[in-house]
């Protein structure tokens, strides 16, 4: 299993690179990162948030507590 962390994955881009790997990719798990400011909505991963091969953190990519473990598990990480 490839272990693939989106960084903005709730923003529009984002989710439907989310939407798209999950459904293309299916040795894939994505973990999306998402702070939920401005852009980035958890309605924008509707249908994807039940998904047995994602999860949703709500956490700033800025802070190290939170973004460096998910980055170390991760053996792809793209960022939007």
């Amino acid at each position: 299993m490839v272990n693939v962390l989106v960084t903005g994955g709730a923003g529009f881009i984002g989710s439907n690179f989310v939407r798209y790997a999950l459904d293309r990719h299916h040795d894939w798990r994505v973990t999306t990162l998402d702070k939920l400011t401005y852009a980035g909505r958890l309605e924008n991963l509707q249908g994807v948030m039940e998904h047995p091969r994602h999860e949703f953190v709500k956490g700033d990519v800025a802070d190290p507590g939170v973004a460096a473990p998910l980055a170390a598990a991760a053996d792809v990480i793209v960022h939007f």
